[in-house]
């Protein structure tokens, strides 16, 4: 029998130890190695799977289960011993990253090395058990057998393939609180004012109250200035331009490695909610709603609707920024007029709003731990103020069942309309348990902030480089969080929300001056019925 270490969702070891072959219960998971192994010409010691091995004959590279007491390493040289015969030195592994992964009954933490070893393919000595056929492989062989469906890319693939040749990304944008801008895996990032983090490199720390050209060209030659110094000192530089207006400052930058978004008029219809609650119908259905292009007035509005109070929400905006709660005359026609007569009309019921968070690739989609939105009435406006990641577990298992599915409906719609890249979905549940779609969020959201911080804690990624494996077509590997357990809450100020107790706070890092800065708070516990946000009335 084969034993096992345990270890918690934190990856500290765990007194209880396990069998090969028993299920694992919640909390536990065991640690598997990926051994690489390169020679001095650029190969890679590849090996088959034996016929009677799940997936049969497929190419991988080396590994396994660490067994019980092992270290990493120990358990990574062990399976190189065990498979090809040959024997790797501690001193010549590299650590390439950790990972978690869960699978039914058996999540693991995977650990990634690779170790430079020349020896020749006839002093290899195949485990026929596990072993069907080894090979050295050049980069170019082992990515045409990954593109036929013969290779096990796993988790770090490009980053072992490209070792050590490590492409370096630069966020490139405009605003300093973009949630995005450093987290792990960014070398730095240019932006407008000053956010705080690993290599930003700002603009200015003054408030830019207007883009006009005149500012506009003046940033256009800040970017080219520090993204000209930058591959001077970082051949391997990446610049990462996902937003269409710094794309187009920069798109003549030829001299540049720059990627950015793939198709920006399929963004544009993204963000057009008639468009999207049209395309998404025969999926899931919208709420109940009237699409109103013309000036009524607010009397004859509310014969339309049969109620003196209502929702109207305009074609794009997000955070709430355009959806407006209305119950007088003077309201209506504040809010119409700005939308130019041109909005959906809704009556209003109670309702718990859901975000889904989608990496949507060439290879596989990964689904983020969903939140429920925080939504507040205030000023008139549906305002998105945090999100909860830990109330949605609360939820019915049928309930998630069916938002997943929703999901991935239309993600696969969506990936033949070629979209690559992060996707938010908003749901809203009634009363009734009814589900309905809301919007896409073709963009990061506020909530991204969280998830890279779990993703950089227990996956050695973030959401922007995700991103861009997914836009240029890269192969990310199993990246699986299973679980966010924070809430948070936006703050303009540090005493807002002063009932809530027991949170840590980030500072945005944005200049201080900036009437925009604001603080995260940072809760441990579901805050959804601790304050006035929006949710059904079952849930209060």
């Amino acid at each position: 029998m084969e034993y096992w270490n345990l270890y918690n969702y934190e990856g500290k070891k765990k007194e209880k130890i396990a069998i090969r072959g028993n299920d694992l219960e919640a909390d536990e998971y065991h640690l598997v190695v990926n051994a690489w192994v390169v020679n001095s010409n650029n190969e890679f010691l590849i090996t088959q799977r034996a016929k009677h091995r799940s997936h049969p004959l497929m190419w991988e590279c080396t590994g396994g289960s660490a067994l019980l007491g092992e270290k990493s390493i120990d358990a990574a040289i062990r399976e190189v011993k065990e498979e090809l015969g040959i024997s790797v030195k501690k001193e010549n592994a590299v650590f390439i990253g950790r990972s978690r992964r869960y699978y039914d009954n058996c999540p693991d933490i995977l650990e990634v090395w690779l170790f430079h070893q020349d020896v020749s393919i006839d002093d290899v000595v195949i485990q026929k058990d596990e072993v069907n056929d080894a090979m050295w492989a050049s980069k170019d062989k082992v990515q045409q057998l990954f593109n036929l469906g013969k290779f096990e890319g796993n988790s770090f693939f490009e980053e072992v393939l490209n070792y050590p040749q490590k492409e370096c990304l630069y966020y490139v944008g405009f605003n300093a609180c973009n949630a995005i801008c450093n987290e792990i895996s960014l070398s730095g990032s240019l932006t407008i004012n000053p956010n705080n983090e690993k290599g930003n490199l700002y603009y200015t720390k003054e408030v830019i109250r207007s883009r006009d050209n005149q500012f506009l060209k003046e940033y256009q030659k800040f970017l080219k200035n520090k993204m000209d110094i930058i591959s001077k000192n970082d051949k391997n530089a990446v610049f990462l331009a996902f937003n269409k207006g710094i794309e187009n400052l920069i798109k003549d930058f030829k001299q540049f490695n720059i990627v950015g978004e793939y198709n920006h008029n399929l963004l544009s219809k993204l963000n057009d909610k008639k468009y999207t609650r049209s395309l998404f119908s025969n999926i899931v259905k919208s709420i109940d709603s009237i699409w109103n292009d013309k000036k009524i007035s607010y009397d004859e509005m509310k014969k339309l609707i049969g109620t003196n109070s209502f929702v109207i929400q305009g074609r794009s905006g997000s955070g709430g920024d355009n959806t407006y709660y209305i119950d007088n005359r003077e309201k209506y026609e504040k809010y119409a007029e700005l939308n130019e007569y041109s909005f959906f009309v809704s009556k209003y019921i109670k309702h718990l709003p859901v975000n889904m968070t989608v990496i949507v690739s060439d290879y596989n989609d990964i689904f983020f731990p969903p939140s429920v939105q925080l939504i507040e009435l205030k000023d008139d406006r549906f305002k998105y103020v945090g999100a909860d990641f830990i109330y949605y577990n609360s939820l019915d298992k049928s309930l998630k069942e069916k938002l997943l599915n929703y999901t991935k409906s239309i993600v696969g719609l969506l990936k033949k309309k070629k979209y690559r890249g992060i996707l938010g979905i908003d749901f809203i549940i009634d009363d009734y348990d009814n589900i309905y779609f809301m919007e896409i969020n073709p963009r990061f959201q506020a909530s991204s902030f969280i998830i890279n911080k779990k993703l950089s804690k227990y996956c050695n990624t973030c959401l922007a480089k995700l991103h861009y494996y997914a836009v240029s077509k890269k192969y990310i590997g199993n990246t699986y969080l299973d679980r966010i357990d924070n809430s948070f809450l936006n703050c303009y100020k540090r005493n807002d929300y002063p009932l809530l107790k027991n949170y840590n706070i980030i500072k945005n890092g944005y200049y201080k001056k900036n009437p925009k800065t604001y603080f995260r708070k940072i809760y441990n516990y579901s805050i959804l019925k601790l304050d006035k946000f929006q949710k059904r009335t079952k849930d209060e």
